[in-house]
């Protein structure tokens, strides 16, 4: 089966809120990210197309400060984990606050250089 993904995922672990139509908010687990979403590992289920806010924080790699980061993202895709026994809640981000795209984007950037020696991001 070949690879859709504009970008390639990076396995990272970070936590990420996630505020749900109600106005509650949950903490969960990224699987992996990329420039074009995330997949969140959940004990609670989401169904496809259902729209979320995540806020999360990253350091940026332009000024080395902590930035707090708020999206919008669409869920794409659900699938019960066994092995993990929690959902994997695939989304896609549909839009982001302020700077937000650009500090997520120099994030990722830096964690596959610092990993692999190559930018992600090729000006």
């Amino acid at each position: 089966m070949q690879e859709r993904r504009a970008s390639p995922r990076i396995k990272i672990r970070h936590k990420v809120g996630v505020t749900l139509s109600s106005g509650e908010v949950l903490y969960v687990w990224t699987f992996d990210m990329s420039l074009g979403g995330m997949q969140l590992l959940s004990e609670y289920n989401a169904d496809a197309g259902d729209t979320l806010r995540v806020f999360f924080s990253v350091i940026d790699a332009e000024t080395d400060e902590f930035v707090r980061i708020s999206a919008q993202v669409r869920v794409a895709h659900t699938v019960y984990d066994g092995s993990a026994r929690c959902f994997r809640v695939g989304v896609e981000f549909t839009g982001f606050e302020g700077d937000g795209r650009s500090v997520y984007n120099r994030y990722l950037d830096s964690r596959i250089y610092s990993r692999f020696g190559q930018h992600l991001i090729v000006n």
